[in-house]
């Protein structure tokens, strides 16, 4: 046993400098940010203060004061419920403009009354019709990105479509 405990020292050297005979003692923290987890400080803008509505129009009044409670949330700095909102949202899927890293976060669009283990409802954004994605964590499938801190991009299927809203004052 005496062994296996230093052999796993020896192999966790390589990945952590030094090595301690403490079972106690823990890796020094990491010291840089992970792209995942990176959120970029906020700074406060009147730029997505929602008005009376979007354009194209949400119809779904339950989502529509959803999507304006949580721009009022982020344009005024107030927390939100999940660590990953406001991370830098990477475009990997490549489907919004390819911008400068940071030009993009992505924030959770709660929706009240969906829970784990909803399935897709179908959403209407101006003329098109979207299936949300099953709800499969706390989180959901539906996120709001802001771009530039003024432009304000919709995915209902956890980043498969966007839809740029515009607001209406």
């Amino acid at each position: 046993m005496r062994n296996l405990a230093a052999f796993v020292c020896i192999l966790s050297a390589f990945a952590v400098s030094g090595c301690s005979h403490d079972p106690a003692a823990k890796a020094p923290p990491s010291r840089t940010v992970s792209a995942r987890t990176e959120a970029p400080p906020c700074v406060p803008t009147k730029a997505i203060l929602p008005g009376t509505d979007f354009l194209p129009r949400v119809t779904d009044e339950v989502r529509t004061a959803a999507i304006k409670d949580l721009l009022t949330k982020i344009a005024a700095c107030r927390p939100l419920p999940y660590d990953h909102d406001g991370i830098v949202f990477g475009n990997r899927e490549g489907l919004l403009e390819p911008r400068p890293r940071g030009y993009y976060r992505e924030y959770t669009l709660p929706i009240p009354g969906r829970d784990i283990g909803d399935a897709p409802v179908p959403v209407n954004v101006g003329t098109q019709t979207f299936t949300t994605g099953d709800i499969t964590s706390p989180r959901g499938p539906e996120r709001l990105v802001i771009g530039g801190g003024e432009r304000i991009f919709y995915t209902p299927d956890h980043y498969a479509h966007f839809v740029e809203l515009r607001i209406v004052p």
